[in-house]
């Protein structure tokens, strides 16, 4: 179920709970930062009154971020076990391969 929790510096924690309304999810980048923005009840609901959540990071961190998890599919999909992911280039091409690794 789609739902969105953050907790404030004031330590209060605040929940969106989308539950089986159908949910749009929007990625909007820029230079510096990536926005994710994600709504339910579009279509039932005015604009005012739509469940929501939006979470605008720094570009480099969502990188870096989706860097380290491609490499961590990559490592399962080839059976390779690490406890850690090289970071590598985030122009979305594949990692590169492990000499150790090559067929010959």
């Amino acid at each position: 179920m789609p739902h969105a929790i953050i907790r404030g510096e004031n330590g209060r924690r605040h929940e969106v709970e989308f539950g089986d309304a159908p949910v749009r999810v929007q990625i909007y980048a820029s230079e510096e930062t990536v926005e994710i923005f994600i709504e339910a009840d579009s279509e039932t609901l005015p604009e005012e009154r739509r469940r929501f959540a939006i979470l605008n990071i720094l570009r480099h961190l969502f990188g870096e971020a989706t860097a380290v998890r491609r490499a961590k599919s990559f490592n399962f999909a080839q059976g390779i076990t690490t406890s850690w992911a090289a970071p590598y280039p985030d122009d979305g091409s594949a990692p590169p391969r492990n000499p150790a690794m090559s067929s010959g």
